[in-house]
């Protein structure tokens, strides 16, 4: 994760989170699969990748 800013209390599980990209306090990542496809792409093994430069 370089360049990667993570916010406090954030809940992040199994990501792939892409260099540039500064992670607002309290978002959650990869609890509800449907709220994160309609901002990144999910594998049916539930892992999200988050791209570049997706929060800035």
């Amino acid at each position: 994760m370089s360049e990667v800013e993570v916010g406090r209390h954030c809940k992040i599980m199994k990501p792939i989170i892409d260099k540039q990209n500064i992670i607002p306090p309290h978002t959650e990542i990869g609890y509800d699969h449907e709220e994160d496809r309609k901002k990144f792409a999910v594998t049916p093994r539930g892992i999200v990748v988050v791209p570049k430069g997706t929060f800035t």
